[in-house]
Order: C-alpha cells, then structure tokens, then sequence
C-alpha cells in the first residue's frame, strides 16, 4: 500500500501471519458470529446491530466495556475484494480509515491492518493504545481460526 508521508504520520501498520488459509482468515473478519469471538479491546464485548458486507454497505456494532459503558461504532465498507482486502470507513470517533489486506503464504496468512487516523493528534496521544489493541485482536483472531476461541 502506497501512503504519502503525511498518511505515514498518521497511520499505524500491524502485521501478523496467521496459521490459517486465506478465506478462513477473511470469513473471520466478515463474519459477525466470529468478530463477536475476537474484535475489539480486551476485556470488551461486542454486540453487532447491523452488517451489510458489501461495497457501500455498513457495519454498526456496539462495544460493551468492563465498566460497563456502551460505545456505538460505525463502519462503512468502502472497497471489498473477497478474500484479499477490504477498506472501512470509521465513522464514529476516532475516525479512520482501515485498509485490512490477505496475503496468501500457501496455508497461511499474512495479515496487513492500516489505519490512518484523520486527526494526528489523537494519534500521538494514543498510538501505543492502537498498536497493543491490534496485537490483541491478532492474538484472539488466531485462536478464533484454530478453533480455540
């Protein structure tokens, strides 16, 4: 993915290789009965409303923390190419648009997020927070595709 350095600046870049195939990886993030097993924060539940997985379609999901607030969340499918990659939209806070690739490595996947975040101060103040909530989902996602989770 080709992003300008301005877009570097305010994009984070996580990567993992999952043991798994590539559509078994890619039916994990399309489907909301397994995002529910594996995406978001840790110590987070999630409660999907609303997926239409298409181009121009919408995902609206709500994230149940520990403390027991409720943050409502909407995505927007801006490019699906089935199994190798898809862009969201991000449209509540913090805004974003995630790029999601699927390289095939013959029985496993490498797995490329990309968010670019709109406003680069909330990057700088949460960067951290955004690197070690992708390693998380990475770490639930793998055992969601092993069939542990």
């Amino acid at each position: 993915m080709n992003l300008t350095s301005e877009e570097l600046d305010r994009t984070v870049i996580s990567t993992r290789v999952i043991d798994a195939a590539t559509d078994t990886v890619f039916d994990a993030y399309a489907s909301p009965e397994k995002l529910v097993r594996w995406w978001g924060p840790s110590g987070f539940t999630l409660t999907t409303e609303h997926m239409d997985l298409r181009e121009g379609g919408s995902w609206k999901f709500v994230f149940h923390g520990p403390d027991g607030r409720d943050y409502k969340n909407h995505l927007e499918f801006k490019t699906l190419e089935r199994p190798r990659k898809f862009v969201v939209d991000h449209r509540t806070g913090p805004h974003y648009l995630g790029t999601v690739t699927f390289e095939d490595l013959g029985g496993q996947t490498r797995v490329t997020m990309y968010w670019t975040f709109y406003d680069a101060n909330f990057l700088l103040k949460q960067r951290r927070a955004v690197e070690e909530g992708n390693e998380g989902n990475f770490d639930r996602l793998a055992e969601v595709v092993a069939g542990k989770r």
